[in-house]
């Protein structure tokens, strides 16, 4: 078994801050974006006669598009600015291997993005007020990070996806809305039409993002719960599954070629 290296982990993650943060584009999607997404919901449910917004679909649903969109727009936006740069051949090429770099440069745009949910959350509770009371906290925080990890995943997969091919970036730029629509960020994933639902099953995100919303909402039945969850962490896995061949397609295509720009 190969040993984590702990350095080159704490290093990734600084300079992938760095960037993060001197980037405009980077923070309107991990701050503006989330924030006017729950406006916009805010003022939905006024105008549906709800004197408070919803904490779950309103606040929270903002907080997890902010996550969603910065995912897919930094994860792909890193590999076309080192295929445009000249540096993806070089990474591919050196001693670290481009699946670690893009694990890590992937946790770093979630940690980025668990960042803006906090920032709802904590709004949600220091502007309206809103309380835990009757939330099952536990269940909440399980979810929580298998949907964290469904993103991680979700983030990984999108990046060796533009690393095998960089036409790809044409259709992964239209995943944002569809996904958010098909899990249910800012609404119960029950009001889609059925078809919707059952293509929504294969997406990890959805389930994770469900069991959290109803154990927020006080939701304690274990057997829905762990429904989820295993759901979550099988969808998630078999995603894994399908970055490693895609792995395994760009380390080809580079023997073969020499370069990954043409493909």
């Amino acid at each position: 078994m190969k040993k984590i290296r702990w350095g080159l982990i704490r290093e990734q993650i600084s300079v992938q801050m760095l960037v993060r943060t001197l980037n405009f584009f980077s923070l309107s999607l991990f701050i503006l974006q989330p924030a006017v997404f729950s406006a916009v919901g805010m003022l939905l449910s006024h105008a549906a006669g709800n004197a408070v917004p919803d904490l779950v679909y309103n606040v929270i649903g903002g907080g997890i598009m902010g996550m969603w969109s910065g995912i897919v727009f930094t994860s792909t936006y890193d590999i076309t600015g080192d295929r445009r740069n000249g540096l993806l051949e070089l990474i591919v090429g050196s001693p670290t291997s481009l699946a670690s770099v893009e694990a890590i440069r992937t946790l770093t745009n979630v940690l980025a993005g668990f960042f803006s949910l906090t920032l709802a959350f904590l709004a949600a509770m220091g502007i309206f007020g809103y309380s835990l009371r009757g939330a099952n906290l536990w269940g909440a925080c399980i979810s929580l990070v298998l949907l964290l990890f469904a993103m991680w995943c979700a983030g990984v997969f999108l990046a060796n996806f533009l690393a095998w091919s960089r036409i790809s970036g044409t259709f992964v730029e239209y995943l944002e809305m569809p996904i958010a629509i098909l899990c249910g960020f800012m609404f119960p994933i029950r009001i889609l039409p059925q078809w919707l639902q059952v293509i929504s099953g294969f997406v990890p995100i959805r389930w994770a993002l469900e069991a959290m919303n109803e154990s927020l909402l006080g939701m304690r039945d274990l057997h829905f719960l762990l429904t989820h969850w295993g759901a979550a962490l099988a969808l998630s896995l078999l995603l894994m599954a399908v970055t490693g061949w895609l792995q395994k397609k760009v380390q080809d295509k580079i023997r073969v070629n020499g370069e990954l720009s043409s493909i």
